[in-house]
This record gives structure tokens, sequence and C-alpha cells, in this order.
């Protein structure tokens, strides 16, 4: 479990509210279909398509051997950029057709 922590938080970490990159998370739910992200000026505009990520971490092993953890991102569903509030957060609408909270990995839909 304290594997699954740390690497975790380190996920969240490197893909913290960084404008040069084209990831980050949620930083606040607005309500079902609407959140600020950290993703600032220089890595998206109004109109731009983001995906939500969930980190599907699974364990192997037992305590006697150590835990091997293997994680993998799953799609939760996609938004729409509306707004852009400064160089560090925008907002973004989503359909609402899933379930996000603050901390969901963000990530710019590229064509």
């Amino acid at each position: 479990m304290k594997k699954i922590f740390i690497i975790s938080i380190i996920s969240l970490m490197m893909a913290g509210c960084s404008s040069s990159m084209k990831r980050g998370t949620v930083a606040m739910k607005m309500s079902n279909d609407r959140a600020h992200v950290c993703l600032g000026d220089s890595s998206v505009k109004s109109g731009d398509r983001v995906a939500f990520y969930k980190n599907n971490c699974k364990r192997f092993g037992s305590s006697r051997e150590g835990v091997d953890v293997i994680c993998s991102l799953k799609k939760l569903g996609e938004g729409t950029v509306s707004k852009i509030l400064n160089s560090h957060y925008s907002e973004v609408e989503t359909d609402g057709s899933f379930k996000f909270k603050e901390g969901t990995l963000v990530q710019k839909v590229t064509k």
C-alpha cells in the first residue's frame, strides 16, 4: 500500500501545475461536469479537448517476498476547455457521463 501511495504522489507531483507540460490535474471540482484544471495558457486554448485519467495500480506478490506494483492509466472520459483562467489554470466542461475528483490526471488530446 505504501508503494502505491508513493507512486501516486510522485505521479501527481510530476504532472502538477506546470505550464510547460500538456498534462495536469483537476485542481478544483466545480460540479459533476465542470472543473478548474492545472493547464494554463501556454498548454491549452479555449476549445481544446482534454482527457481525464485514473491511475489503475495492481499489487503482485506477498509482503514476505516484497510487493511489485504495476500501474496503468485508465481513461475516464473527455472534456473541452471552456475558459483560460490564467497562466496556470483553465476551466473544463465535460458531458457529466463520468466521475472525476480533485487530483484526477488531465491531458490535452492531440490529434
